[in-house]
Parts: structure tokens; C-alpha cells; sequence
């Protein structure tokens, strides 16, 4: 019941994301905020799966805008999360 909020931005997030180019919103910057902040709020309610799903979107987007060093953060946290899930031939590069 809590994550409902949560899963509910992160279908409009997916919605938002799946088409190819940069989406039209009002501040990228606030998006990219808004993904990091997604992904890390379902880390805190132990959601990893989901928190994944949150880093994949965030890294996508900051490919789309030319944020490198914002894409290899999320890739730095993608990684962790399957580490811990001890997943780690997912988490190579």
C-alpha cells in the first residue's frame, strides 16, 4: 500500500520514456532529480527490483541528453544493486 504512489509514477515514468529521443518536459534536470529520487525511495522500502527499474530509466534518459557522467552514476548504481542480490554476472560492463 505504501509503494502504490511510488509504482504508479514509475509506470508514468516508463510511459513517458519508452519512446526514443528526449521526452518534451518542462526541465530535464528535475526529471533526471525525480528518477534518482524514485529509485531511491524504493531502495529504502527494500523494493530492488523496482529501484533497477528506476536506474534503468535514469540511465537511459541521461544517454538521451548527453550526461555522461550522470549515466555512469546510474550504471555505478545499477551495479550495486545486483551485487546485492548477488547477481554478479549481471553486474559486468
Amino acid at each position: 500500500a505504501l509503494s502504490e504512489p511510488l509504482d504508479q509514477a514509475l509506470s508514468l515514468w516508463k510511459r513517458l520514456l519508452e519512446n526514443p529521443g528526449i521526452p518534451d518536459v518542462r526541465s530535464p534536470e528535475q526529471t533526471l532529480s525525480s528518477l534518482q529520487l524514485l529509485a531511491a525511495l524504493y531502495r529504502l522500502q527494500a523494493q530492488p527490483l523496482q529501484a533497477l527499474e528506476s536506474f534503468l530509466l535514469l540511465r537511459s534518459l541521461c544517454r538521451r541528453l548527453g550526461d555522461a557522467p550522470g549515466a555512469a552514476g546510474a550504471l555505478c548504481q545499477l551495479v550495486r544493486l545486483l551485487l546485492q542480490l548477488e547477481c554478479p554476472s549481471q553486474a559486468q560492463v
